[in-house]
């Protein structure tokens, strides 16, 4: 944040001088400088803590314990002139070996490969095992480890050794899956180009976990890893690259069959038929969501959920309005009992609103704008602030509706919003869903309305 953050909030200030982390964090949240408050859902997950957690933190009495003190004070990075207790200072050990990023986080290491720079200094006890781009993922011995070199996996703010690299401490891998959440919130605030680095750097972690691990460890690995593969496979739709995604919808299968998960199995099936959906294939949804409704009764409310509003969408291709009601109002049925612990597919409980969400996009299939105009309205005002690709991806869609529905006026104003949206998100589905505004605002391109649309989609 810039000095100025820290001085422009007597709630701030107050909380700084009172000694308390907690009330420090809750002023940081709701600061005025974000615009509307951090959720402290989000702002819990950065800490490594749950949401009831951080709320006894930010309520409770002051927090004691200096190690927690620091990690909180380096995570919201507050000057050190500010704080009543001193940082420690950083001293990386021989041959800059850096620690992996917390999940959602942007890389900022290796060092650069610059003239005359190798890994050749890299110290005998540490092996590098894998390079992710600028990242380096180094293996470390454990007695090393124990000497305080400051080195190994980063979980939660703590440093995670492999007890030797033929073992994978459960804790690592707990971390992994309880970071894909936290994904797929930061992209629906960022956008996907900003989180797939480090969904990568991750990705290749588990891939390397995998070479050694043996038993339940390997099997937690596999459906980890399915997890991310799913989530790498969304990453890579919303950024329109389908080729990409459809590679890493086939390795959510494999891995999902790997473990013999039939849960697993239908969710990678129906993230296969979304690719379909963006294909404009609806036979070929239909064919994939109905495989991964097979036996129906067998499978967990989640996954009957994810795979009935789909079906939707291919319904909706096909002009079958009753069909993708039908599906939509099925799903609609299961979506409170979903209670279950995968880390896959939350967007269904995060999101406010989000049959109605599905059902306004059907509506947009099959032409029903009138219809879809008020269910976008009213799915758009209960998306919360950090929702922010969503709310543009539902602004284009809403600019859709208003045209069938002969509203151009509305169409202008939706379409202004959807296309700041894109230029903060760079979301490439997002920019997708305005181009086919154009196209549905055939009928005006010639008015005063179509150029003030096309001159807002040419800012993109």
């Amino acid at each position: 944040m810039p000095p100025a953050f820290w001085e422009a909030s007597d709630q701030l200030r107050d909380a700084l001088d009172a000694w308390h982390m907690g009330q420090v964090i809750a002023a940081y949240r709701t600061h005025p400088h974000h615009g509307s408050p951090l959720p402290q859902e989000m702002v819990a997950r950065w800490m490594g803590n749950t949401q009831t957690q951080l709320s006894r933190i930010e309520s409770g009495a002051p927090i004691a314990d200096l190690t927690k003190l620091i990690r909180w004070a380096q995570m919201l990075r507050i000057p050190e002139e500010l704080l009543w207790f001193k940082l420690p200072r950083q001293r990386p050990p021989a041959g800059e070996i850096h620690r992996l990023p917390a999940a959602g986080a942007t890389s900022t290491f290796p060092p650069q490969r610059g003239r005359g720079s190798t890994y050749s200094d890299v110290p005998d006890q540490y092996r590098v095992i894998a390079h992710v781009g600028e990242v380096v993922i180094v293996a470390m011995d454990r007695r090393t480890f124990l000497a305080g070199s400051g080195a190994g996996f980063l979980v939660g703010g703590k440093v995670m050794p492999l007890a030797s690299y033929k073992q994978v401490a459960p804790e690592a891998i707990e971390y992994l899956a309880s970071q894909i959440d936290g994904f797929y919130a930061a992209e629906a605030t960022l956008g996907p180009h900003t989180v797939i680095p480090s969904v990568l750097v991750q990705q290749e972690v588990l891939r390397q976990f995998l070479t050694v691990a043996r038993g339940d460890a390997r099997r937690a690995l596999l459906r980890t890893n399915a997890a991310y593969a799913g989530l790498v496979t969304w990453l890579y739709q919303d950024a329109g690259d389908l080729g990409t995604a459809s590679h890493w919808a086939n390795h959510t299968l494999e891995f999902a069959h790997r473990v013999g998960d039939t849960q697993l199995i239908r969710h990678a099936l129906t993230n296969k038929a979304m690719i379909c959906t963006d294909e404009q294939d609806g036979p070929g949804t239909l064919d994939l969501t109905s495989a991964a409704l097979m036996d129906e009764t067998e499978l967990c409310p989640k996954v009957r959920v994810q795979a009935m509003q789909q079906s939707a969408h291919g319904f909706a291709l096909m002009g079958d309005r009753r069909g993708a009601d039908y599906a939509l109002d099925k799903a609609a049925a299961f979506l409170p009992q979903v209670d279950d612990e995968y880390p896959w597919y939350n967007a269904c409980r995060r999101t406010p609103g989000y049959i109605e969400a599905q059902r306004a996009t059907c509506y947009n299939r099959l032409g029903l704008g009138a219809e879809a105009v008020a269910l976008w309205e009213q799915v758009i005002t209960g998306l919360p602030a950090t929702a922010r690709r969503d709310a543009g991806v539902y602004r284009a869609r809403q600019a859709v509706a208003c045209a069938q529905a002969h509203q151009p006026d509305a169409v202008v104003e939706a379409v202004g919003q959807a296309v700041t949206i894109a230029q903060e998100t760079s979301s490439a589905r997002l920019r997708q869903e305005l181009d086919g505004v154009w196209h549905h605002l055939a009928p005006w391109h010639d008015h005063a309305v179509g150029h003030e649309v096309k001159e807002l989609l040419a800012q993109l």
